[in-house]
């Protein structure tokens, strides 16, 4: 479970001497094995879940509002924002929660186990959802794909929490800011200094980079039938990073200061992160599909300003009850992508030959209007079942 930063340590992080200081920056810190969630924190994870089913709830992509729909290549769309925002929350309930572990006296070893039993078992989530095809418009049974699909959303998310809780675990807080640095460093040298067979150095087109051409030699069969899958395995390394940033916004949350000196420092370093995401993309370009370090870098200074936001409103009460909906989208985060992807079909079912998009919602809206009408409808499916496994105490723990 995630610790509340307002009851962690107790003060014990005053530092006696700098022998402790340096025992304190190279271990994991500690936390109160018995401090409840941060609710900030969920509520910022169900905002990141609840607009991920609204925009892959879409009716259609290509008639939605431009900034539901993934930016094509070069640039970023409020769409682009989502799946980076997950791994970077995902980053900071890491760092909560391997703290609070350690605090009840869990080992290592332990701690590896649970942590690669949860990738298996997010991987194989992955591959049993993109398994299944969607159904046609006039029935409800499901078919299958023709073959297995190693890429996609939850399969990239098992392999960074995966390779981000190895990185943190052994080389904790100078381990991270290292960790980032270097896997941006040598994604850069390959995306711009790996002669991929046919294409000039340097070439960053959806025919020409060097993760597309890892992921057909690796992965070929085995992915999506995309041109250029974003989710494959060539863009594990940039990817891994926003969890580490999330890992470093996590770390902050761990002392024991109030709520507002985590949020201005939340909020400062991620004004920090974006004017360095301006500066960078002048050399390097800000795509989503290549996961660029430009890309990397302002999404995590979103997501951390965000994470800042969402403090100021949920942890200081502003919003009272209000954000509820969405601590129950964020409590139970990898139920409602699955339910979300088992559930978007049925409104595009035929009901004696009529159809929710084509004769109720097109005659009364503009396209973008309908297809964001049809994608509330899907997000009103999915909280629904979210809501009634919440209070039947139900949730998904991998």
């Amino acid at each position: 479970n995630t610790p509340k930063t307002a009851d962690f340590l107790s003060g014990t992080l005053c530092v006696q001497d700098i022998k402790d200081e340096v025992r304190r920056m190279s271990s994991p810190p500690e936390a109160s094995p018995t401090t409840p969630r941060l609710k900030s924190v969920d509520v910022f994870r169900g905002a990141t879940i609840a607009a991920m089913v609204l925009v892959n709830g879409q009716f259609s992509r290509e008639e939605s509002y431009p900034q539901l729909a993934h930016a094509a290549w070069n640039g970023w769309t409020f769409a682009d924002t989502i799946f980076p925002s997950f791994l970077f929350i995902m980053g900071v309930s890491l760092t909560l929660s391997t703290a609070s572990r350690l605090a009840r006296g869990e080992d290592h070893i332990r701690l590896i186990g649970h942590a690669v039993r949860r990738s298996l078992l997010l991987f194989a989530c992955g591959v049993a959802v993109d398994y299944l095809r969607v159904p046609a418009h006039d029935f409800l049974f499901f078919d299958f794909q023709p073959h297995l699909q190693l890429t996609g959303v939850l399969q990239k998310i098992a392999i960074c929490y995966l390779l981000a809780f190895h990185i943190y675990l052994w080389t904790a807080l100078r381990g991270v800011v290292i960790g980032i640095i270097g896997l941006n460093v040598l994604y850069l040298a390959l995306l711009y200094l790996y002669p991929v067979p046919g294409c000039g150095p340097g070439l960053l087109t959806v025919g020409c980079n060097f993760p597309g051409y890892l992921d057909e030699i690796v992965l070929d069969g085995f992915r999506s039938n995309s041109t250029f899958d974003p989710d494959g395995l060539g863009t594990v390394l940039s990817a891994v990073t926003s969890v580490l940033f999330g890992v470093l916004a996590g770390r902050i949350l761990l002392t024991a200061w109030s709520p507002w000196h985590h949020l201005l420092q939340l909020l400062g370093g991620g004004l920090v992160l974006i004017a360095a995401a301006a500066l960078l993309s002048a050399w390097v370009p800000i795509n989503k599909q290549l996961w660029t370090t430009s890309f990397v870098t302002l999404m995590a200074g979103l997501a951390a300003t965000g994470l800042a936001c969402s403090i100021w409103l949920v942890d200081e009460g502003l919003l009272r009850r209000w954000y509820r909906p969405l601590e129950i989208f964020g409590s139970n985060a990898v139920a409602a992508y699955i339910i979300s992807r088992l559930v978007a079909h049925l409104p595009r079912v035929h009901i004696m030959g009529k159809s929710l998009y084509s004769d109720v919602l097109t005659p009364v809206a503009s396209h973008p209007n309908a297809s964001l009408l049809f994608a509330m409808v899907v997000l009103a499916e999915v909280y629904l079942v979210l809501w009634f496994i919440d209070r039947q105490g139900w949730h998904l723990k991998l």
